[in-house]
């Protein structure tokens, strides 16, 4: 649930340094790279590898809606591995790309960063339990599938990540797509989704502070019990008020769903809390960053206006790190995902 910030104004305030949660500028850390699901397994080249590279980074549209590539310079018929990056409610593409910082970082780090806008108004994502709450779940798989037949994807290696209604999304898709990502990492929202039943077993990296005033840690109405502010297609499709359980209970529940055995807990920096659970299927694991006093936020960007931000550690380069070293168990081929035809 991205405040609606003029893109101007934004790029100007991430010239601008982070303020911590303590008041004071401190190093940006975070883990140093670990094998999530072990060392990446070999490539899994999708259709497009097949195609003479055309693409180039910019504004594409597909499917009524335009979204922002941004690709790395080492490309060509070498399998990359791809990241959506969600943006939040009332925001766009390019903000997302601004404040996140996925794209840049992530192209020189050799991923593919696909930045796309949700279709509703105000500007968000429809997750599950929402009125027509699986169209965007469809959008984003389709999505997918078009650019594994345009660009030369790593089909194993794909990841998403998001910001507040994005960072749900982001969840969400574990279950929407069947265990088609690798990882995902969401900011400042994961409790806005539930997992499913089954679901396969994905890497998670959440993160999330404790002072947020608009999806609260705790749980509970958004936007302190504002009703006015939250659009009428976010509340349950069968009527009734959006209540949100706890951030911590959703990362158990999804920890247990993945079958993970063990809890190892750290300080990650200071006032940065680091639980990590281990131990899962397929050498999943689930990696919760909790900031004490943090707000509505991405740790390492700039507060946004809803309670104050962290530079203690940096979201996207952890996230980064991890993706770098995690690979899907994925099964499907390019055979599955044909290049598109002409037109398409």
């Amino acid at each position: 649930m991205l405040r609606q910030v003029a893109a101007p104004l934004l790029g100007m305030a991430l010239t601008l340094t982070a303020c911590s949660v303590n008041g004071s500028r401190g190093a940006s850390s975070g883990r140093p790279p670990t094998s999530a699901g072990g060392t990446a397994a070999a490539a899994a080249p999708s259709a497009g590898c097949r195609r003479t590279p055309t693409a180039t980074s910019g504004r594409y549209r597909f499917g009524g809606r335009s979204y922002l590539l941004t690709l790395p310079r080492s490309r060509g018929r070498t399998p990359v591995p791809l990241v959506l990056d969600l943006h939040g409610l009332r925001s766009n593409g390019f903000q997302e790309a601004v404040y996140s910082r996925v794209a840049s970082l992530g192209a020189a780090r050799g991923f593919a960063v696909v930045e796309p806008n949700g279709a509703t108004q105000p500007r968000g994502w429809r997750l599950p339990g929402m009125a027509d709450g699986t169209a965007d779940i469809r959008y984003i798989r389709d999505l997918l599938d078009h650019l594994e037949g345009t660009l030369c994807v790593d089909t194993r290696r794909e990841f998403a990540t998001g910001f507040s209604n994005g960072a749900g999304m982001s969840a969400a898709l574990v279950c929407g797509l069947g265990g088609r990502l690798a990882a995902v990492a969401p900011v400042a929202g994961l409790n806005l989704t539930r997992p499913c039943g089954n679901p396969r077993p994905t890497t998670m990296l959440v993160f999330h502070g404790t002072a947020d005033p608009i999806v609260p840690y705790g749980g509970g109405a958004p936007y302190k019990g504002n009703v006015a502010r939250v659009p009428g297609w976010m509340r349950p499709a069968g009527g009734g008020s959006l209540v949100l359980p706890s951030v911590r209970d959703q990362v158990d529940r999804w920890a247990r769903s993945f079958g993970c055995g063990r809890t190892s807990r750290r300080q990650a920096a200071t006032g940065v809390t680091l639980v990590s659970r281990t131990g899962c299927r397929d050498s999943a694991r689930v990696d919760f960053y909790t900031v004490a006093g943090g707000g509505h936020s991405w740790p390492g960007s700039p507060s946004l206006g809803a309670g104050p931000s962290t530079t203690r550690i940096d979201a996207t380069r952890i996230m980064l790190n991890t993706f770098a070293t995690t690979s899907s168990r994925r099964t499907d081929t390019a055979a599955d995902h044909p290049a598109p035809r002409p037109g398409q």
